[in-house]
């Protein structure tokens, strides 16, 4: 795979794009809802003043929750671009290396078995989808590790952990409808917790991506010019799945298992602007803020008082949008 610059410029036009849509959907993500909130409420609540009603509504469950879609939109957008460049596979996302599946898992096995407090379920979801990577990992590297064996043992992981998910959930009995709604993915009720959990691993993740981009253009050639330029190729992959493990996990223990916004954006990001990753990387996080902060202001508001899972959104929103790159041959 070549790295394609010529798109370049477009990328502070694609940055500022982004963020006044950013903007706009956090203008309307703090507004709108059930009970709207005047705009001038909403400059005083943030100003400090939490009294009330207003106070309640934006400080306590819509600004942490915005943030909440935020942080989960970037960690799995910039992991998503990780797996693909390292796998050198346009079609792989952060489930690739069963972390999805694996954090899924262990947060149903959680709720089934011991009906453990709420404000545990986020880091039952880091451990299982760790545990799914480490053993993703494990299988991929007999024999060598390569792309593809990374690949077919993320399936493997991935169908296990699935079939072990649904069995658990035979067993669900009283809690089977929230566990449903949570497989759908959403952030109802995410509060400023689970900000606390998932910002350290986003910043951390964000900030390691971002410093190693030169490496990242460099595992898009092939393995031997990489190592001819100086590459040490096994341990930027390792490093990178790493990365895009630590932020899958994080992201999926506080939204569930939400699709398509790893595989999506950085399609859409590369279509537009190419394959150098100084530009594109960025942009890519932003592109999944907005696409998971959007989909879950339609989530909360289309249908109010009642809610919409959020996976219902990002397979709208993304799912066109992919089957038209496939069409278009973009892949």
């Amino acid at each position: 795979m070549c790295v394609r610059t010529g798109l370049a410029a477009g990328g502070p036009l694609c940055l500022l794009g982004l963020l006044a849509a950013l903007a706009a959907t956090a203008w309307a993500a703090l507004t709108a809802g059930t009970v709207p909130v005047a705009v001038n409420d909403v400059v005083s609540v943030l100003s400090g003043a939490r009294e009330g009603m207003a106070g309640v509504l934006v400080w306590e469950l819509r600004l942490p929750r915005f943030l909440a879609g935020l942080l989960v939109g970037v960690s799995l957008a910039v992991a998503g671009q990780l797996m693909q460049t390292v796998t050198r596979n346009p079609l792989a996302s952060p489930g690739i290396t069963g972390v999805v599946a694996g954090a899924s898992m262990a947060v149903v096995l959680v709720q089934v078995c011991f009906s453990v407090d709420a404000a545990w379920l986020p880091g039952f979801g880091v451990l299982g989808g760790t545990a799914a990577a480490l053993l993703t990992f494990v299988l991929a590297a007999q024999g060598g590790f390569t792309p593809l064996r990374l690949a077919l043992a993320g399936v493997a992981v991935t169908a296990l952990a699935t079939a072990l998910t649904t069995a658990f959930l035979l067993f669900s009995g009283a809690h089977a409808q929230q566990l449903y709604l949570w497989l759908a993915g959403g952030l109802l009720g995410r509060g400023w917790g689970h900000i606390a959990l998932i910002l350290p691993w986003s910043l951390v993740g964000l900030a390691l991506a971002l410093l190693g981009v030169r490496y990242l253009n460099l595992l898009q050639l092939e393995d031997e010019v990489a190592r001819a330029l100086g590459g040490r190729v096994l341990l930027w992959r390792l490093g990178f799945v790493a990365i895009a493990v630590a932020l899958t996990a994080a992201a999926v223990a506080v939204a569930g298992p939400v699709g398509f916004v790893g595989l999506v954006a950085p399609h859409l990001v590369r279509l537009l602007l190419g394959n150098d990753q100084r530009i594109t990387l960025p942009v890519v996080a932003l592109a999944g803020a907005v696409l998971v902060t959007l989909s879950d202001l339609l989530a909360r508001t289309l249908v109010a008082p009642a809610e919409l899972p959020l996976g219902i959104f990002t397979a709208l929103l993304g799912g066109p949008v992919f089957i038209g790159l496939i069409r278009g041959r973009a892949l």
